[in-house]
């Protein structure tokens, strides 16, 4: 009776340990939570490669509904520029305090900086969803979390999420088109509202 009662112990114990843990699982389509909050900062790292040129740079980005201030600034403060924009247009004042003027942030960036910056998308895509405005093709991984991402001729692949209130963030992805390759981390999500721009 004994080795009976030790036995079933042993198999519990064992069931008990067997059990997996899922991790979390970030919604991978636009109805998920991210979709409603418009309002919302990040902090982090972004890399652009264009062929043999790369660089790396800090980002700080806040967005307010249909406004939005995107801070990119490199080493000791070097090659900072701050690119804002609303419905009336976008702004990027580089860091010799040169003001250039847009209707929209992919148009600028390509005058200024010589690539494009496809902030219309990304805009949804560093929060894990599509642009609802253009056509996608989206691939899930085998538990059905948000992997890849092609919309307006740019892949966004997504290696890992983090939980912040409740509600999974991307807190790193890559970004491809053509020969440019942007790689965002995340290294802070503040989600909810943030101060007026």
């Amino acid at each position: 009776m004994t080795r009976c009662r030790e036995l079933l112990l042993v198999l519990l114990l064992s069931g008990c340990a067997a059990v997996p843990h899922s991790p979390p699982r970030p919604c991978p389509t636009a109805s998920c939570d991210r979709s409603t909050i418009t309002d919302w900062e990040l902090q982090g790292r972004i890399s652009v490669t264009r062929g043999e040129q790369g660089w790396h740079a800090g980002l700080d980005w806040e967005n307010h509904a249909d406004r939005f201030r995107l801070q990119v600034s490199g080493p000791l403060g070097q090659g900072a520029m701050q690119l804002a924009g609303d419905a009336q247009g976008v702004t990027l004042l580089d860091a010799d305090g040169r003001l250039y003027r847009a209707a929209d942030a992919e148009s600028l960036m390509q005058q200024v900086a010589g690539w494009q910056l496809p902030v219309s998308g990304l805009r949804y895509w560093v929060r894990g969803i599509p642009d609802p405005e253009v056509h996608l093709e989206v691939m899930l991984d085998g538990e059905g979390r948000l992997q890849q991402l092609r919309q307006s001729g740019w892949t966004i692949r997504y290696q890992r999420f983090v939980l912040v209130n409740g509600v999974e963030w991307p807190d790193k992805l890559t970004l491809e088109h053509d020969d440019l390759v942007l790689k965002l981390v995340i290294d802070q999500w503040h989600p909810g509202p943030v101060p007026a721009l």
